[in-house]
């Protein structure tokens, strides 16, 4: 009888620490759940405005190369362009998906071009923005620039979630067989959200919206487009 009720006393602390051992790892995977992300990515993409139409004159073999922007924020990482916020908690950052904002501005400008049917030249070379650095190579125009900033601030004031961006830059323009700087051109988007859903999809298109208003700005000062349709007509 005594050896019947020890394995009956075994068998129940075994079914015990199994039962402990579920229920610590039910525990762990629901604070793992539970746990906020350690960082937030975003899809940075430009939506370029419709194709123009009977603009013979900006497709006439005027060649322009778009340099790549300089990234001149004053921040500690440029990998992060953001962060998500709520009250009591530390800040969590927020990343582009797949380009930095360098590389963002300038896929941009060139696909505005690209829709407004000018002939881009391939590649996007580092410049300084100085006169004297400019490549022969580069065509007929050069347009480069610098990114003041680029930033998605996102508070999580519940029940509304406020999603907020800010895109500022400077675009030069240079006469590429002149070697001669033209003009410079500064824009800045700065567009909100209030919404009761808080998602990466929201963050990604308020950050867009300023990307895409900032770059539109750029082509829409008129002298700009001014002076692209004169060295245009002048090939």
């Amino acid at each position: 009888m005594m050896n019947m009720s020890l394995k009956s006393t075994n068998g129940s602390c075994a079914i015990r620490r199994i039962a402990l051992m579920i229920m610590s790892l039910a525990l762990a995977l629901t604070a793992i759940s539970c746990a906020p992300p350690a960082l937030y990515n975003v899809t940075v993409e430009y939506a370029a405005p419709p194709e123009a139409a009977g603009k013979p004159e900006a497709s006439k073999n005027l060649t322009i190369t778009v340099a790549k922007f300089n990234d001149l924020r004053n921040v500690e990482d440029t990998m992060v362009i953001g962060s998500v916020s709520q009250a009591g908690e530390r800040p969590i950052p927020i990343l582009p998906r797949f380009h930095m904002p360098s590389i963002s501005v300038t896929r941009a400008v060139k696909d505005y071009l690209y829709s407004q049917k000018y002939i881009v030249a391939k590649g996007a070379p580092d410049w300084n923005l100085n006169s004297d650095t400019i490549a022969q190579e580069w065509g007929d125009m050069v347009i480069g620039g610098n990114i003041r900033a680029f930033e998605l601030i996102c508070s999580k004031e519940r029940p509304i979630i406020k999603y907020k961006a800010r895109v500022s830059l400077t675009a030069v323009f240079a006469d590429v067989a002149k070697k001669e700087i033209l003009f410079s051109v500064n824009v800045e988007s700065s567009p909100s959200l209030d919404h009761v859903r808080f998602t990466e999809g929201k963050m990604a298109e308020v950050i867009n919206d300023a990307l895409a208003a900032a770059v539109n700005q750029i082509f829409e000062n008129e002298q700009v487009s001014r002076r692209m349709r004169e060295m245009a007509k002048g090939k």
